[in-house]
């Protein structure tokens, strides 16, 4: 009887050792110039700088693939609508800041990158708002050296 719990705490060990460098190994870190260009979009976001994310984080034509229906943005003036209605809704429910968790994908290809990222999104009082760990996924673009934000799939509501 003695082995048989000793050879069980043994597997349970093993499964336990194996699973803390099973998360080391799939931990994904983008390059150093995209995880910056996400804490300074975190930020402007956090801050409601929808007018400098519209002329220096988003690229056009922008691209919006949202839980009901996709939206095309062809102009600056339709991205600076969408985010200023996007932030009014926002404030409306005590929005206060959000943070980046972690990444859950990274890809890139030629000038194109592919990154899912998961965040948490705080309220006023630094309770979470909503869902604690949401995700989204974005497509960037890099142009002149730059990178720019081409398209978007929130995982959830982008507002609330």
């Amino acid at each position: 009887m003695k082995k048989l719990i000793f050879l069980i705490l043994l597997l349970i060990l093993t499964l336990a050792c194996k699973t803390e460098v099973t998360k080391t190994l799939d931990q994904i870190n983008p390059p150093k110039e995209v995880a910056a260009f996400f804490e300074t979009y975190t930020k402007l976001w956090s801050e409601g700088n929808f007018g400098y994310i519209a002329s220096d984080i988003y690229d056009l034509p922008m691209t919006l693939y949202l839980q009901d229906n996709v939206h095309y943005l062809k102009s600056p003036d339709e991205v600076k609508n969408f985010l200023t209605n996007t932030f009014n809704n926002l404030e409306a429910n005590h929005y206060g800041f959000s943070t980046i968790n972690k990444w859950e994908n990274y890809r890139e290809d030629g000038k194109y990158i592919i990154v899912e990222m998961n965040f948490t999104r705080f309220l006023k009082d630094s309770t979470i708002m909503g869902n604690q760990f949401r995700k989204a996924t974005y497509i960037l673009i890099k142009k002149n050296k730059e990178l720019r934000i081409t398209a978007m799939m929130p995982h959830t509501i982008i507002d609330k």
